[in-house]
């Protein structure tokens, strides 16, 4: 049967839905088969997935996350890394090839649709090379779900299923991430018009 997007995401994603019916099936294996992980005809990633929970980057890990990491695969110009309770960020899987020879980078900018919910997020770490569908506490938050207790750790859970991504390549720039104001200006004012583009919708 062919790949059938969500019912509730159908608003949000507008005409996109004409172009997945064209998409090229991107063979990597992942451990947790997608619903679809396919290049879209404008060479954009685009994959249906539950979403789990990455807080790597966050200052006050590893409390509730025992996969916690101090640092991102995404920094800052100090060299910082980006802090997962502030920034809506994804992860895609390693090794790099696979999405270097689609014109993704790190610092590449996503759109993230959950039911009716949409967030812009930005490509911060490299994760397990079968596993896909990883976003941030701030990426959770956006999409309706509160991940960080009253008392600051972390319920290690995910969301989803149908979780749904679309990746835009080349989209990201170094001159975005002087800083968190900055990366955080640059993801909403760079990935909302070229989703808008694309067919979706952001109203």
């Amino acid at each position: 049967m062919p790949y059938q997007p969500p019912t509730t995401s159908l608003n949000r994603l507008g005409t996109i839905v004409d172009k997945i019916a064209l998409a090229t099936p991107i063979g990597k294996d992942i451990t947790k088969s997608p619903k679809i992980f396919a290049t879209l005809p404008g060479g954009q990633i685009f994959f249906d997935t539950d979403l789990e929970l990455d807080t790597d980057g966050w200052p006050d890990g590893p409390d509730g996350d025992p996969s916690w990491q101090r640092n991102t695969s995404l920094r800052y110009a100090d060299n910082s890394s980006i802090n997962s309770n502030e920034v809506p960020y994804f992860v895609l899987p390693g090794p790099k090839p696979w999405y270097a020879s689609r014109g993704v980078s790190l610092g590449d900018y996503a759109a993230i649709i959950f039911k009716d919910k949409l967030a812009f997020a930005v490509f911060a770490d490299i994760g397990p090379k079968k596993k896909l569908g990883e976003g941030s506490l701030e990426l959770m938050r956006r999409l309706g779900q509160e991940r960080m207790k009253p008392n600051n750790t972390v319920k290690n859970a995910g969301m989803g299923p149908r979780v749904l991504t679309i990746v835009f390549p080349g989209s990201g720039a170094s001159a975005h991430r002087s800083g968190q104001a900055k990366l955080l200006t640059s993801i909403e004012q760079t990935a909302k018009p070229i989703f808008k583009n694309l067919g979706g919708n952001t109203a």
